[in-house]
Formats: structure tokens, sequence, C-alpha cells
């Protein structure tokens, strides 16, 4: 019976042996690193959507979604509106993305994906935390494992796609159908209807376009209705990973894909692990300079009118991404190495003060910004980021690489330092105490015996408000 059981397991495509996996997937069988860096995540997402859920790009999506869906039980996170679930993951997958602040890894931005799912489906699923933290892995793990069968990141991005959209509704759709108790089968087909339907360019980089925020919000909704749909009774195709033509692998990601990779070490290998935490409002891929340059200045002894050259040591897509010096808007400017490193250099910093709002009037960040070049010398693997060098007044230089940046999971932020930082983020919204109660429950989230409430306390309370 074994026997014949493995035979029909080979025989399955990737997505009916993704499915089947964490269909089956009890909390007990989840390693301890697992379920803290399950808290960690939600943390880190909701305090990251509750600071963006009032930004224009939201207020933007908010209103579209009510204007197409109508009212739903749904908490949208730091506002006091709701919709109905999918509408409410769209909205929230903007928010956790709005500032730039919430995690990378996995399929790119993981969180900004997967959590805003779990938790728009919690008020029609009475849950506890410990199964919120089954499906908020299983989510991760989907993401992350899709995006892997593509070739990895860097392979995929470069080819125009944004992987958080492409790769995310995977996530979305494979945390919804845990959350909602589907069976394999049923899983599996939320996994195809997600994928028939899933997509994400970076064209928006041309004009700094508000879009970039949407994309996650765009596969959360996607994951969720999928799910939904499945459970009503329509399939999506099981070869949707696989198929020679249609499928997402040979059209997504040709010449470059490696499918096995979704499957390597399922059951064992985590990809929630594989995500980090940003210290810095700007994209995780500056991180390392930004590191470098705090590092080189925090033992110079002079101050940032001492630096004379700004040097990134990166390939042809470091340079494609970020050496714009025309900076009008918070996207720009997460998305400049020039204004990133200016403001790091002068201030010591690369917190959301230092880019909200923008410092590219004043006379030191001008110059900082003029002086940074791009260099295209080195070959990135899917795993390195630029080198920075910095040439000083005096003619002495420093050049230091940085393969790790903090938050990395290889070099991750404390459990005190994530704290802080949704600290920071989330008492401007809900109020100190509010916010200290959250936090608090999402510690202990293995005794939560209803997970709806603890979204609801994401509703800002007007009188608790400091």
């Amino acid at each position: 019976m074994d026997e014949v059981k493995s035979r029909a397991e080979a025989s399955d495509t990737l997505s009916e042996q993704l499915a089947r996996y964490w269909a089956q997937a009890r909390y007990e069988d989840l390693p301890a690193e697992v379920i803290h860096a399950a808290k960690r995540f939600l943390l880190d997402t909701v305090a990251a959507g509750a600071a963006g859920g009032l930004t224009e790009v939201v207020e933007s999506v908010a209103k579209g979604a009510r204007a197409g869906s109508g009212s739903g039980t749904s908490v949208l996170w730091g506002r006091s509106d709701t919709l109905a679930p999918a509408a409410a993951a769209l909205v929230n997958g903007t928010a956790a993305h709005a500032l730039e602040l919430d995690d990378f890894g996995g399929c790119g931005h993981s969180g900004a994906v997967v959590i805003p799912a779990v938790c728009a489906l919690a008020p029609t699923v009475k849950l506890s935390g410990r199964e919120a933290m089954v499906a908020i892995a299983a989510g991760y793990d989907l993401a992350g494992r899709v995006l892997e069968g593509s070739g990895g990141y860097r392979p995929h991005n470069e080819r125009g796609w944004h992987s958080t959209g492409t790769c995310g509704s995977f996530g979305a759709a494979a945390a919804s159908a845990r959350l909602l108790g589907l069976d394999a089968r049923e899983f599996a087909h939320a996994l195809g209807i997600a994928g028939t339907f899933t997509g994400g360019t970076w064209a928006f980089l041309a004009d700094g376009a508000l879009v970039k925020r949407f994309h996650p919000g765009k596969a959360a909704e996607t994951g969720v209705s999928a799910a939904l749909l499945a459970q009503s009774g329509l399939t999506g195709p099981a070869h949707v990973l696989d198929a020679q033509w249609g499928g997402f692998y040979n059209t997504y990601a040709p010449d470059v894909a490696t499918p096995e990779q979704a499957v390597a070490g399922l059951g064992t290998d985590f990809h929630i692990l594989n995500s980090g935490i940003k210290p810095y409002a700007c994209c995780r891929t500056i991180h390392s300079a930004v590191d470098a340059i705090l590092s080189i200045m925090a033992g110079a002894p002079e101050d940032s009118r001492s630096i004379a050259r700004l040097v990134v040591h990166g390939n042809a897509q470091t340079k494609r991404q970020f050496e714009r010096t025309d900076v009008r808007s918070l996207l720009e400017a997460q998305f400049s190495m020039p204004y990133c490193l200016a403001v790091a250099a002068e201030s010591g910093r690369a917190t959301l003060e230092q880019f909200q709002p923008l410092r590219t009037q004043e006379p030191e960040i001008q110059r900082l910004m003029g002086l940074t070049h791009i260099r295209t010398d080195r070959v990135l693997g899917s795993k390195d980021y630029p080198s920075l060098e910095v040439v000083f007044q005096d003619g002495r230089s420093e050049y230091l690489d940085v393969p790790f940046a903090k938050g990395a999971p290889e070099a991750p932020l404390s459990d005190h330092e994530l704290s802080d930082k949704a600290a920071t983020l989330l008492e401007p919204v809900l109020g100190e105490s509010a916010a200290k109660a959250l936090a608090d429950e999402i510690w202990s989230l293995e005794s939560c015996e209803d997970f709806g409430a603890l979204v609801a306390r994401l509703t800002p309370k007007t009188q608790e408000r400091s």
C-alpha cells in the first residue's frame, strides 16, 4: 500500500505535491523557529500596514475597492472602514507595502501578500492563533518555492516581472486555502486558479507610478478569491506550474526556470525562514550599500562634507534600477541609490523620516547625490548585493562589501529591535496602550483562541490615539 501511495505521489504535479503537504500539515509538526518567524512577520507586516493605511495610494485603492465590491466585515488596517475579504486583502496588501517598510525575501515581499489574505478571511472562519500561524507559514513557503522554481529572484525579476505579484498570488492562495480548511484536491485547485491570473511588471520604475504599492495587494486579492472559488467548486489546472505550454514556468521564466526547486526539501526546508525584516525605508537591494556608508562614516573623524565621491560597484541591473537623481516622490527616493546614500551619510540614518518629507532641496543632499556613481563592474549572483567605495576629500578611500545587510536572515533584527520598529509604526495610529496590547498578543499567538479578535485590534479607536 505504501509503495502504491509513493508511486501516486511521485506522479503528482508540482502544485499537487505542494497542496498535499500544506493541506495536511499540523501546527505540532512545524519547527519552533517557523512558529516564531510567523509571529515576527505578522507583527512586522501589520505594523507597516497600519502606518501605510492612510497614505494617498491606499486611499485610492480603498475607494476603488469599495466601488467595486461594496461592504463587508473584514478590517482595513489603521482605518475605521471594512470591506469584503478579497477587497480587504487588496487594500491591506497595498497598505503593507505603501511605505516600503514590509519584509523582503520569499517572493519579494511575502508578508504584504500572505498576511493580508489571512487577516481578511479571519472574520469568516473562527480560527485560533495556532491555525493562523500554519496558514502564514504555508503562504510564505509557497510564495518562496514558486520563485525558486522560476530560477530565483534576480533571473525572474531581470526579465521585467515583479515577483511579489507573479509569485505572491500562489502564496496568498496557499494561506487562504489552508485557513479555509480546503482538502488537498481543493487546495491544488486554488493554486491553479491563482496561477492562471497572476502578474506584475517593473514598468512603474519609468515614472514612479504608485501601482508598485498595489502589486502585493493585487496578489493577496487574487489568492483570497482563488481559494474561495476553489471552495465553491471551480477547478484550476493541476499543471499550472509545469505545463509545457501555458504553464507558469515555461511562460514566465523560460530558459531560467528550475521547477524541481519548487518542491525541493518540502516539509523540511521552510521558506519563511528565508525572509528578512527591513531596518531601512528603501528598496532592499540598496540596504547593503546603506550599511556600508553607515559603517564607514561611523569610523570616520569627519562628517559627510569630507566625502568627495561615492562609487557603487554593481551590475547593469543595479544601474538600471537605482541610478536616479531626479527624485520627486517617496517611491523615487526609495529606489534612488544616490538619495539613499546621501541621507544616510549626512544623518547617520535611513529610516522613514529621511524620506518623508523629501530632503532633495538641501544643498548637502544635492551635493552628495551629484557625486554618486554606479559602475557595472561586478557580476552579481542571485544572492549578491552591490559594494560601496567612499573617496574622501584628502584622497583616501574605503571600500566595503556587505554580503548580509542588517535584517537579512543571516543578520536578523532582534525581537527587541523588531518590537521597537513596530511600536514606532503602530503607536501613532492605534495609541500607545493599544499598540502594546496588539504586540503582546502576537508574541503569545499560540495562546490566542480567536484570531479574528486580534485582527480587529487594527481598527484605530479615536479616543486612544495619541
